[in-house]
Formats: structure tokens, sequence, C-alpha cells
């Protein structure tokens, strides 16, 4: 999760970027905490499964636009060895909380186990999708404007495709939604527009102002697609690959390239990657398992962890999303505190 500075603005960073990051890593605490759902589901649609999901495509077009100075220069392979190592160790770090998670707890096959294990666990597989999307268009970077378009159309629409399948009921909804959430499908596309902007230099030949139209009806697209996905389909799905995605993200990364403004240093980027990779943490021990421990407490197998886990996660949701975004804070200042910033983030 890297961000530099666009190229009409010297040596530095890009303010408007870091800023855009820090935003979006809020979004992402609130899709896994939405402070809005006691105001029913039309309110979870356009925050939790709608405007927040601009997120993650969001990071990936980032990611996608610095990308394009590493493949330029040769840098692929140390760029997918970093990406590859931040998520081994993550995955690592999160084991006290995943291991119920890959030991059975949610009754997984073996192909399951491994196919959760390679992609990443919960938010960890952005890391999974943004190596195997770097590495991928690490062998396409010499391709055409066109092809590269080509084939991010291609891979989304797959995605797409598989989403509207689990939600028409053509694909077990069970099935893990790395079906369609993962490098190839969701990853690629928005790797690929953002380093196609890099490669054209859009930021340089419009305005902040006029990049925010396209950015407006993309959003509103989004909501409007959220809306509809949920009430036109027979089933629910997650909203991870809405159509209009492909139009919103892209548009406001671009505002934010645009906008003039450096940032002092790296450190302000570093509390969007540190905000990501550690809220699961309190977001898990708060609220994720609460629904294992209802299970269980209707079957009256329920233990003294879930007892306490369930006691905890009584509180509602609003704190909770408070209480998870407080503690991915404290945790990420410990992290620079500690100087393992460049290893973890």
């Amino acid at each position: 999760m890297q961000a530099a500075m666009s190229k009409g603005q010297g040596s530095g960073r890009s303010l408007a970027v870091d800023l855009l990051k820090i935003g979006m890593a809020v979004m992402v605490v609130g899709i896994h905490a939405n402070p809005f759902q006691p105001l029913g589901r039309i309110a979870n649609l356009l925050t939790g499964e709608g405007l927040y999901r601009i997120a993650v495509p969001a990071f990936f077009v980032i990611s996608g636009y610095f990308f394009y100075s590493a493949a330029q220069s040769g840098r692929v392979l140390p760029y997918v060895r970093r990406t590859a190592t931040l998520f081994v160790l993550w995955m690592l770090i999160y084991i006290p909380i995943s291991w119920r998670h890959y030991t059975g707890f949610w009754n997984m096959t073996v192909p399951g186990f491994w196919r959760e294990l390679i992609l990443g666990y919960w938010h960890l597989w952005y890391l999974s999708g943004l190596t195997l999307a770097a590495a991928l268009l690490g062998l396409m970077r010499s391709w055409s404007t066109a092809a590269l378009l080509a084939v991010a159309a291609a891979a989304y629409a797959l995605g797409v495709g598989i989403s509207w399948s689990v939600a028409w009921g053509l694909v077990d909804p069970w099935v893990s939604p790395h079906l369609h959430r993962n490098g190839l499908t969701l990853g690629l596309p928005f790797l690929i527009l953002g380093y196609v902007m890099r490669r054209h230099d859009l930021p340089a030949k419009i305005t902040w102002q006029s990049a925010l139209w396209p950015a407006f009806v993309g959003v509103a697209l989004v909501l409007a697609e959220s809306l509809a996905l949920a009430f036109a389909a027979p089933q629910g799905v997650g909203h991870d690959n809405l159509v209009a995605l492909a139009l919103a993200a892209p548009a406001v990364v671009l505002v934010a390239l645009t906008i003039p403004g450096l940032s002092n240093g790296p450190t302000l980027g570093l509390w969007s990657s540190g905000i990501y990779f550690t809220h699961i943490i309190p977001c898990a021990l708060l609220f994720r398992f609460r629904e294992g421990c209802e299970r269980a407490f209707d079957a009256g197998t329920a233990d003294a962890a879930c007892r306490a886990v369930f006691s905890v996660t009584t509180l509602p949701t609003p704190l909770i999303f408070v209480l998870t975004l407080a503690g991915a804070l404290a945790l990420t200042w410990a992290i620079l505190r500690s100087g393992l910033s460049r290893r973890l983030l």
C-alpha cells in the first residue's frame, strides 16, 4: 500500500493521495464494523455495501499508478517480493485470531483450507491479490494501452459475472468470496487502470475541478447499483464487484492526484497502511466472532472464551466501529514508534 506523488509535483509525496488513503482505510473499517448499521438496511447499502466499497479498488488504482515506475525500471520482482513478504508476515501475525478459521471452525474442506490460506485471511486478501496482480501486470508491462484495458475489462467482467451468479443462485452463496474477490478479478483490473493513468500522465493533463465530475457520477452510480443489486437479486452477495466501481475508484484517485500540495515525509501515508492491516485485530475481538458464539449459545456448546467474547460483542455497532478504529490507530502508533514500519507497512 504505497503512495508517492504525481509527476507534476516534484520530489515529494502527494498530500491529497495520503489523505485519501487514510479516508479509504477508515472506510474499510466501516465495511467490517459499519457505524450506520443500526439505521437499517438502506443505510448499510449506501455505506458499507455502497460508498465504502470504493476503498479497496482505489487502493489498487493508487498502487498501479506508482507501480508504473517500478515496472519501467525493471523492479517488478523486488516489488512482488515485498508484497508477498508483507502477506506472509501479516498472516503469521493474525494466527492467534485466524486459527479457528483454518482449523475447521467453519467446517472447511481441505481444498477450501488451502484456498483460504493462499488467498489470505479476511482483509489480507488485498496483499495476496496485489502480489498476483503486480506479477501479471509486470509480464504485460509493455503491452499497448488498448490491450491492457481489454484484459482489465475481461478480468473485471469475470468477477462481476461470478458475483451475479451468486446473487441469482447459480453459484453456492457459501462458496468463498475469494471466487470473485481476488487478484485476478478485482486486483488486476484496477491495478491496470492506475498503471494506464500514469503511463499517459492523466493528472498533468486535467484539473482537479474537471476530474470531480466523473468522480461524482461514479459515486452516484455506485450507490444506485448497490441499492438495485440488493433489491433485484434473489439472494444477497458481497458488493465487492459493482460495475460502477470501474468508474468511481479511478475517478476519485484522479481527483486526489490532480490536487497540488506535498506531504512532509512518508509518515502520514504509513497510517493508512497501519489502519488497514491492524484493524481486524480489535474488530475480530469485539465483533466478528459473535455469529459463531451465537450459534454455540443456541446449541448449548459455548465455552468460557466464547461467552467472554459474546458478552463484549453486545456493544452497539457504532461503538464497535469507534473502538476498532481507536485500536487500529493505537497499534499503528506502536508499529511506528517501534521502528517496525519498514517491515510491516
